[in-house]
């Protein structure tokens, strides 16, 4: 499937360490434009409400990379400045950052309830903020 490209607010972000609670990925939600939500709604994606001190803050979708194995970082979804140079994460990004995300989707059906899923493969983040003292850009690359 071809790679797409969209704005939106990262929250609960794994993109320093991968989520290792269940199946190893590396992650985050993606609050979207209204308009993106509908897309996603309308596709047949999941949504959920981002909630933070209780208050809502938008309609999520998930986006995710699976890690295949613990050693191979060339799996790990490219994180960018808005220069677009390349950054190396320290800590996770803060909730609420603006970022723009390249990503595929996919769908297969399960081979054990032969129901048909659909899911969103993270593939770059480029960080629209300016870039936290907790970020280091990487001349080299």
């Amino acid at each position: 499937m071809s790679e797409k490209i969209i704005e939106g607010k990262a929250y609960y972000c794994y993109l320093n360490q991968p989520d290792i609670r269940s199946n190893p990925e590396w992650s985050l939600q993606l609050v979207p434009s209204q308009i993106e939500q509908q897309r996603f709604k309308k596709y047949g994606y999941d949504m959920s409400m981002i909630t933070i001190d209780k208050e809502n803050l938008g309609l999520s979708v998930y986006m995710r990379r699976k890690v295949k194995h613990m050693d191979d970082v060339l799996e790990r979804p490219m994180l960018f400045d808005k220069n677009r140079k390349r950054l190396e994460l320290f800590e996770e990004l803060p909730n609420g950052s603006n970022v723009m995300i390249k990503y595929n989707e996919w769908e297969g059906i399960s081979k054990t309830t032969n129901k048909l899923h659909k899911g969103l493969d993270l593939i770059a983040v480029i960080l629209l903020d300016e870039s936290p003292n907790l970020f280091k850009n990487r001349e080299n690359d």
